[in-house]
């Protein structure tokens, strides 16, 4: 749900400033919902609870398509069970524009992916009153499982060879539209092998943790665009026609959702009530673990296995640098998020926290030790230390440290000579 605010924010505002004279499409090229803590064939309770929210909150600001990333799977396999399938498309009716051309169940009580929508839209400029068949299809790498092996079969889908899939799907798609957009989850080499073999794709917008802001390529006769991987932008696809209905151009441009772009009342409080339902359920989950787990010595109340110990802890021998950091905007680094509602998105809280996904924060209500930046984050988890102090732990390089939050994408007017004087201890 994070960006979806100023995301909608943002294209309400460009049809308004074109008059609604030019048609726009809103798309996800894959990695729409996240599969954190898939064990044992099961998410956790909080994180099914965030996707059904990002496929309600995808259905009810239109978005017109989204792509099946290997990512996406784990919550799929609840989406499209056969029993009970009418009823949730019912409720969320997003989940028939999901696609996949190279996605299937490996059992028959599960549904196979569409593998494209067509959407017409009306041209008022260029060829003004022509009618334009717009089919979109979707396309995904397997789940990576080292440097060049890949795990076909994941959450109860195959992930089939997705050039194969996209020979074969090509043509049919050709002969009931007049463009065709392929979105495509996986690497850039694999894209522009994509473009390469399939002279029938005119666009492809790629996507795979990627950050890239370069100008489109060209491969064949597509053109290849990303989308950033983030929600702190939203990419904008801009196709030119002539008027005899052919293409010009396709321009594309990235616009940061910064605190420029207004949130939108409607998107805010359906983040609202998703943030809300989320929380109750991290709560509800830290409680049902307390409950279950075995007691502990008196000592141990509280402890963990994690390798980080807390802020507290480092403070016992470096009170004057845990004095300097209370000072700095590192020891309310959460609140950050908190403002902006952004408190749930992983790709924000790993900067805002100790160690997240690192066997530091998991939730403020499972591990509320480990919330903002602190001294861990950049010294390194500190429990061996802590148990066993010596020289040679802690050494961190500056600024390239600093860099792996700091970076354009995050912090676009972050200077280290200005900061670093401020957080110096």
């Amino acid at each position: 749900m994070g960006g979806l605010a100023r995301r909608v924010s943002y294209i309400k505002a460009f049809k308004h400033r074109s008059n609604l004279e030019v048609p726009t499409l809103v798309v996800d090229a894959g990695n729409l919902f996240t599969d954190d803590r898939f064990t044992a064939d099961q998410l956790p309770g909080e994180v099914m609870t965030k996707n059904k929210w990002v496929v309600k909150g995808y259905g009810d600001f239109h978005h017109d398509v989204a792509n099946i990333s290997w990512i996406d799977l784990p919550y799929l396999t609840e989406l499209l069970k056969k029993d009970g399938f009418a009823k949730r498309v019912e409720e969320y009716p997003f989940i028939e524009r999901l696609v996949s051309a190279n996605i299937e169940p490996v059992d028959d009580q599960h549904r196979k992916p569409i593998p494209y929508v067509i959407r017409e839209i009306t041209l008022k400029r260029g060829a003004p009153g022509q009618k334009v068949r717009i089919g979109f299809v979707g396309l995904t790498e397997a789940k990576p499982i080292g440097a060049a092996d890949k795990q076909n079969v994941y959450a109860g889908y195959r992930v089939n060879d997705p050039f194969e899939a996209a020979k074969k799907v090509l043509p049919e798609l050709k002969q009931k539209t007049d463009f065709i957009v392929a979105l495509a989850y996986m690497p850039m080499a694999d894209v522009q092998r994509l473009a390469t073999e399939n002279p029938e794709i005119d666009t492809i917008i790629g996507a795979r943790q990627t950050s890239t802001m370069d100008e489109p390529q060209h491969f064949n006769r597509a053109t290849i665009t990303y989308a950033f991987t983030q929600t702190k932008y939203i990419g904008e696809l801009r196709v030119y026609v002539k008027g005899d209905g052919s293409i010009e151009n396709q321009l594309n441009r990235y616009i940061a959702l910064d605190s420029i772009i207004p949130d939108d009342a409607p998107a805010t409080e359906e983040v609202t009530a998703a943030h809300t339902e989320f929380t109750n359920e991290q709560n509800k989950a830290a409680q049902t673990s307390q409950e279950s787990a075995p007691p502990k010595p008196v000592g141990l109340l509280g402890a963990t296995d994690s390798p980080y110990v807390g802020v507290e802890t480092c403070a016992g021998c470096h009170q004057k640098e845990h004095e300097v950091w209370l000072t700095t905007r590192h020891s309310h680094a959460l609140a950050t998020l908190e403002k902006k509602n952004e408190q749930f998105d992983n790709e924000c809280i790993r900067c805002h926290v100790v160690g997240y996904q690192r066997g530091g924060f998991q939730s403020l209500y499972t591990t509320p030790q480990f919330a903002n930046v602190q001294c861990e984050e950049c010294h390194g988890p500190g429990r061996k230390h802590a148990e066993s102090p010596a020289k040679g732990y802690g050494f961190m390089a500056t600024p390239i440290g600093c860099m792996q939050c700091h970076k354009v994408p995050n912090d676009p007017d972050f200077a280290f000579a200005v900061y670093w004087p401020k957080i110096k201890h």
